[in-house]
């Protein structure tokens, strides 16, 4: 189903109280952002580790290409998931992941990861 809003936090956070997953799509997790139920610093997984199927209902939120998601929508976000690409890390990047992609083919990849249910 696809819905409209006026206020995207709000409404995000109304979904993660009524136990939707929220998930942020970014290369990286924002910077001092804490888990409210783990107390520690968030990171961003990459999408083939994400769980997927119906008793994971998810909420994915795209940004927009030349900024990515505005501050309060990340905050409302329960956690985030990159692309990974196939570089390994260079010695200290955590980030490693594919950095920028049209927002459209980047909603291609993660509906096709969501919808097909495998990693």
């Amino acid at each position: 189903e696809i819905y409209s809003t006026t206020n995207l936090p709000r409404t995000l956070n109304a979904a993660k109280e009524n136990g939707w997953r929220v998930l942020g799509a970014a290369a990286s997790a924002p910077s001092g952002m804490i888990d409210e139920t783990t107390g520690e610093l968030v990171k961003c997984q990459d999408l083939n580790q994400v769980d997927v199927g119906p008793s994971n209902p998810t909420i994915l939120v795209l940004g927009s290409e030349g900024h990515g998601l505005r501050k309060l929508v990340a905050r409302a976000c329960s956690g985030f998931v990159k692309i990974p690409s196939n570089i390994a890390p260079s010695s200290g990047d955590s980030q490693a992941g594919v950095d920028s992609l049209n927002v459209s083919v980047t909603a291609g990849i993660f509906l096709w990861h969501f919808l097909s249910g495998k990693e």
